[in-house]
């Protein structure tokens, strides 16, 4: 686009409206709080889903939406989110970062105190994810990182929340058609420059979070 001196760009701060899903009941009987970030061009309901086969009354997940949404498909159908784009980055990493912030800290303020804290990440999710953390502080027990790339342009050692004390994990499907050899190289190499400790857990699968491998998490490394 050509360029003129007369037309200039600002930017301006205004409250905005998120949506948000819950699964199970949050009470003193609950044992696991999840946190879940959805992926690109989703709904925040479709997170939950995942969590049919949890036990509602231990379980408590919060599915958070983006703040950007649009039509999947040309100007009608379903409406879907996403996270963030190349324009204004910096701006939409700190508005959704003081929402997130917000949604998490309602709720984790009334958590029992043995109840333990999950974050979950899902394809942009995830990144959106490690972005928040590196962002802003916050306190969990858990991240799992799902089928994502983790951001390369930021020092995560430097990170706001301090990822290398809480129990990590990575996990994606042997099928995953966004990741290639080459890609699975540059997550390990940016991993290891980050100074990350992430147990990494491959299985049989494409780019969907799977059921299976959820509950395979929460029953040998979570419960």
């Amino acid at each position: 686009m050509k360029e003129n001196p007369n037309i200039k760009t600002h930017s301006f701060t205004t409250p905005k409206t998120a949506r948000y899903s819950t699964f199970g009941q949050l009470n003193e009987k609950t044992k696991y709080f999840w946190f879940v970030l959805h992926g690109s061009k989703m709904q925040c309901e479709q997170m939950l889903y995942k969590f049919e086969n949890f036990n509602p009354q231990e379980h408590f997940v919060v599915a958070p939406e983006a703040l950007s949404r649009f039509y999947l498909k040309g100007f009608g159908g379903d409406v879907v989110a996403a996270w963030m784009t190349k324009r204004d980055r910096l701006h939409e990493i700190e508005d959704f970062s003081v929402y997130l912030s917000g949604l998490y800290n309602t709720f984790s303020g009334q958590l029992p105190n043995h109840c333990k804290k999950i974050v979950l990440g899902f394809s942009q999710g995830g990144t959106t994810m490690f972005r928040w953390l590196h962002h802003t502080k916050e306190v969990l027990d858990h991240l799992v990182a799902y089928s994502c790339w983790i951001p390369e342009d930021i020092n995560l050692k430097e990170a706001a929340t301090n990822l290398r004390e809480i129990h990590s994990l990575y996990t994606i499907g042997n099928q995953d058609e966004y990741f290639n050899p080459q890609n699975r190289q540059g997550l390990n190499s940016v991993i290891s420059s980050n100074g990350l400790k992430i147990e990494m857990l491959e299985y049989e699968g494409d780019h969907r979070i799977d059921k299976n491998q959820l509950n395979f998490i929460f029953n040998n490394y979570i419960r």
